[in-house]
């Protein structure tokens, strides 16, 4: 697919012909198609097949986790991530709980719109996917421009456990980067399996910073790298993880064993973000390294770009960063 969106409805369509499988949330049938119109034309496509509901995230997220229970397939559309505060019980102390507790798997995917940079505001405008990292027996999945949203959300219905699945709200409009122009200066190499780690690196070069990221500032960190390269000839590389939890640790360490400077890069607030995490794990494994961590600093994120941009983190400040370690 040559867009985010286009293969993020691929993978909803596909999901969608399973008799078992049903979508769940507010709008998201004819005509409105959900906040960002991804759903668009769907509840014509699948009759029966998308639920509209109230405004109730606790209520439908429930029945979503009820219809799991049952042996049904529920897809679960939050309309802003900011929300999935709100659901938390229904994942944390029922859904992950079933999966261990009853001896059966869960197939309950909960699409997540995070991000901000749209000027939402400072209830719609965060990424709280930390929030669900780490707990047992719940996934968290972040797609990006490097990986096909469709296929990652196909196989998030697979995993038998609970998924938050972490869209990022600026990708929708967003082309994947095999499309964009600048993407063959970079060599993209793909490792492990299920919900692999996205390696972008230049040809022949080795990189002075390893950056680790996911979701949302993946194509704004590529865009960053090379014009830093083209500019001051500073080569740096990219690991974008697809899997935030379960975190394949080891994986990392190995991509990461013989690296001097390594930087983690998130939207969500810091610190004790997921790069903190991150970097523990590396350091606890003896890795002799400078670790560094940027994120949404602590402020709320407001409005105006001036609120945002004292929150959220800024790709000359990153660049600077590398710049000057």
């Amino acid at each position: 697919m040559e867009t985010y969106k286009e293969s993020l409805i691929a993978g909803l369509r596909e999901l969608l012909k399973d008799p078992e499988c049903f979508l769940l949330g507010e709008d998201i049938c004819e005509p409105y198609g959900g906040a960002y119109s991804i759903t668009k034309g769907m509840s014509v496509e699948f009759p029966g097949k998308l639920i509209n509901t109230p405004m109730s995230e606790q209520g439908f997220t429930g029945m979503g986790v009820g219809m799991a229970l049952a042996g049904y397939r529920p897809i679960v559309e939050i309309m802003f991530g900011d929300f999935s505060t709100l659901i938390m019980d229904q994942i944390l102390n029922h859904a992950s709980k079933f999966v261990e507790g009853f001896g059966r798997p869960i197939h309950l995917v909960v699409r997540d719109p995070m991000g901000g940079y749209r000027g939402y505001g400072a209830t719609h405008s965060q990424s709280l996917e930390k929030l669900y990292v780490g707990l047992p027996h719940i996934a968290v999945i972040s797609p990006s421009v490097l990986h096909e949203p469709g296929e990652l959300l196909v196989k998030s219905m697979n995993l038998g456990v609970p998924v938050i699945f972490a869209e990022n709200k600026l990708d929708y409009t967003r082309k994947m980067f095999k499309a964009e122009k600048i993407a063959g200066n970079f060599d993209i190499r793909y490792h492990g399996t299920g919900f692999p780690i996205a390696e972008a690196g230049f040809p022949g070069e080795d990189a002075e910073v390893t950056i680790i990221s996911y979701g949302g500032l993946v194509n704004p960190l590529l865009n960053m790298m090379y014009d830093l390269y083209q500019e001051e000839e500073v080569p740096t590389r990219l690991l974008d993880l697809s899997g935030l939890s379960p975190m394949d640790f080891d994986l990392i360490a190995g991509l990461t064993k013989d690296n001097a400077r390594i930087l983690c890069v998130e939207e969500g607030h810091v610190p004790f973000g997921i790069g903190d995490g991150i970097i523990s794990n590396l350091a606890q494994r003896g890795l002799k390294a400078q670790f560094r961590s940027i994120g949404a600093t602590q402020h709320i994120i407001g409005t105006s770009k001036e609120a945002e941009a004292m929150a959220l983190p800024q790709m000359d400040d990153i660049r600077n960063t590398i710049l000057n370690w």
